[in-house]
């Protein structure tokens, strides 16, 4: 089965084509573009560099969240114009982070820059390239995580940590946590991949988004409104 992955949840782009899950091709940009203008060209120069046309792709896969709110919309939004009848698979954004680790042994934290001191983060334990999620996604502040982090190394597990939320970690703590090369501190499409390949494919009109809290303009609107 080929299967061209998806990601726009952050700052970063990236995809990549698979075939049975070996890595035909992949791509990835942090060029401070939006993602309306970087996203379908990485998309066709991924299948280029493949020699694979986008009728010959099987099954699609994108990160559905969390992250930001319009660059996820643009990911799901391409996809599901791409895909027509053909199977799509959401991937959370925070486990294809995950897969990034999937050859450290310990537990692994990602960490998403969520803006007002908080991140999005879930953690995972990773041991002998098997994933086993600890606890569900969410969005916490960095003080609450830190204090979450501490107890861990405090009792001698090895702690993982990336996403560009890692770098708000106060140093006491960053100084006690293993930071992901640099190469492998964002979502990579092959990780996309990885995780895909753990989940069930939907139709692409159900393929759907999980933001896990408000979008800003949205939570400026209901403070206005409750304070009518």
């Amino acid at each position: 089965m080929i299967m061209l992955c998806v990601d726009s949840s952050g700052k970063s782009a990236a995809t990549a084509l698979t075939k049975d899950g070996v890595v035909l091709a992949e791509a990835f940009e942090n060029n401070g573009f939006t993602h309306s203008q970087t996203l379908l060209p990485l998309v066709a120069q991924t299948l280029e560099k493949a020699g694979v046309s986008i009728d010959e792709v099987d099954a699609f896969a994108v990160t559905n969240g969390p992250g930001s709110f319009t660059g996820l919309r643009i990911g799901c939004a391409l996809v599901k114009g791409l895909a027509g009848n053909r199977p799509c698979i959401g991937v959370p954004t925070l486990l294809a982070l995950a897969y990034n680790a999937i050859a450290q042994n310990g537990v692994v934290i990602p960490m998403m820059d969520a803006r007002c001191n908080q991140v999005y983060t879930a953690s995972f334990e990773v041991c002998n390239r098997k994933i086993t999620r600890l606890s569900d996604d969410r969005a916490v502040s960095v003080a609450e995580l830190s204090t979450e982090i501490e107890a861990l190394c405090g009792q001698g597990k090895q702690v993982i940590v990336l996403g560009d939320g890692a770098y708000l970690l106060p140093p006491q703590t960053a100084q006690r946590v293993c930071l992901m090369e640099k190469d492998k501190l964002l979502v990579l499409g092959q990780s996309v991949a990885l995780a895909a390949g753990h989940l069930q494919p939907v139709s692409a009109e159900k393929l759907g988004l999980c933001y896990l809290r408000l979008s800003q303009a949205e939570r400026e609107k209901k403070m206005k409104i409750g304070g009518k």
